[in-house]
């Protein structure tokens, strides 16, 4: 029987969602249909990106929108390199920066945009998937600059997953923090606890929105970056920029039959407790 070579294309994350590098083919166990697989070669590659850069302008972030504007700024102009786009949105997405312009001054044609209404995120982020990224070749992705709560969207988290992963796009979420919020989160952990006698109801629904939102985006390959009122990040651009960049690529000879009914296709890490994301395969 002719062996098939089989090719995947995939990131692997450690357990605080950053990029494992330097692996090698002996790291890793393919399995199909249950049985073990030869791994042929292991790449790790660096690729061309498409990434629209989403930045939140509804009433939420209103005492953060200078802020959150300046982030989306300079995370486009550490793109220059890269195909870039930019979209604001709060109830509806409106496409600042097209991927073919390139203006000379972003920070004025940024300033235009103020604060206004509320927060529809994932009929926002499902929109850029289906309107701004679907036509672009290559590896897609959304830099999502937001506080992650949605208050409008008519489509619901699991929709967003669903349309983001038909497109192959990878979702990377940059959320606001601070202390006080960090501190509530970890006791919080991933329980649904009762309401702490000082706390306010409304900043324990929107700590609890914020954790689902983690552990929902955690399982789909984005890293969730954490942003202190989104003045913190300077220094972690280039990184972000290289990891969404970066990916394996791995192939393996397929033993799978042409009568077998299931085709089901398994990846682990040796060794390295490692998190395996598989982006597309061919």
């Amino acid at each position: 029987m002719a062996l098939e070579h089989i090719r995947v294309t995939f990131l692997v994350r450690d357990d605080r969602g950053h990029l494992i590098r330097n692996l090698s083919k002996d790291d890793f166990v393919v399995l199909e249909n249950g049985r073990p697989q030869n791994i042929t070669l292991l790449e790790e590659q660096e690729v061309p990106i498409n990434v629209v850069v989403m930045v939140d302008t509804s009433w939420s972030l209103q005492d953060l929108l200078k802020n959150a504007v300046d982030t989306a700024i300079d995370f486009f102009r550490g793109l220059e390199n890269e195909s870039a786009a930019v979209v604001r949105f709060s109830r509806t997405p409106e496409l600042i920066l097209d991927w073919d312009e390139r203006p000379e001054d972003i920070r004025s044609l940024m300033a235009k945009v103020s604060s206004d209404g509320k927060t529809a995120l994932y009929d926002s982020v499902i929109w850029v998937c289906r309107n701004v990224l679907k036509s672009r070749s290559g590896k897609k992705v959304i830099v999502l600059i937001s506080d992650g709560i949605d208050t409008a969207s008519k489509a619901s988290f699991r929709d967003m997953i669903r349309v983001s992963r038909q497109e192959g796009i990878t979702v990377y979420p940059i959320i606001y923090t601070n202390q006080f919020i960090q501190n509530y989160r970890h006791e919080l952990g991933d329980r649904e606890a009762p309401v702490r006698s000082n706390i306010s109801r409304a900043f324990h629904r929107f700590v609890v929105g914020q954790n689902r939102f983690l552990e929902q985006t955690r399982r789909y390959g984005g890293r969730t970056i954490f942003s202190d009122a989104f003045v913190d990040l300077r220094q972690i651009y280039a990184d972000i920029i290289e990891e969404m960049k970066s990916h394996y690529v791995l192939y393996y000879q397929s033993e799978a039959r042409a009568e077998d009914e299931s085709h089901e296709v398994r990846m682990f890490t040796r060794r390295i407790p490692g998190r395996i994301f598989v982006e597309f395969s061919q």
